[in-house]
């Protein structure tokens, strides 16, 4: 049996639940969720939305260790810097990804989709909710799919402060 017949049948079924059930029991009872533009998409490209899921989980739970191998390129500098985001800014972060399209090309996909994160400020104490509309690269090697740039975490890098919006 083929890899992408593997996919169909035994993984697409239970990302398509995981994301139903999810939606409809609330978005929040996950740390993340990941729903494909198409249920055609998350059938052909089943192992790229599995690694989608595991890193925005691994992200919204704050496992820098994880992220680490996601993010080959992290320096022991930024790694630190995400390990204070985590510990001193946000505090029950929820990622919402939706309207997930990919665009395949060689060992490399490019991810574009709408991002909603959800959290509490840990200074303020305030509910937050961020929004915005992202795209990045993603690199497939002989450990599987890994991030090509630091975009989905330079929001930890490039800032330390939160602010509502």
């Amino acid at each position: 049996m083929s890899m992408r017949r593997i996919a169909a049948v035994f993984i697409v079924p239970w990302i398509v639940l995981l994301i139903t059930a999810s939606a409809s029991s609330g978005e929040l009872t996950q740390p993340a969720t990941v729903t494909p533009a198409s249920p055609e998409q998350a059938t052909q490209q089943a192992p790229l939305f599995i690694f989608l899921q595991e890193y925005f989980s691994s992200l919204a739970q704050g496992e820098v260790n994880k992220l680490a191998g996601y993010h080959p390129t992290l320096t022991p500098e930024q790694l630190g810097t995400l390990r204070d985001y985590f510990a001193h800014t946000v505090r029950d972060l929820h990622i919402d990804v939706r309207n997930v399209q990919v665009q395949l090309a060689a060992n490399t996909a490019t991810v574009s989709f709408f991002r909603t994160d959800r959290f509490i400020d840990r200074l303020t104490e305030r509910h937050i909710e961020k929004s915005i509309q992202l795209s990045t690269v993603l690199e497939y090697g002989a450990n599987g799919w890994r991030l090509g740039g630091l975009d989905l975490v330079a929001f930890a890098l490039g800032s330390r402060t939160s602010q509502a919006g």
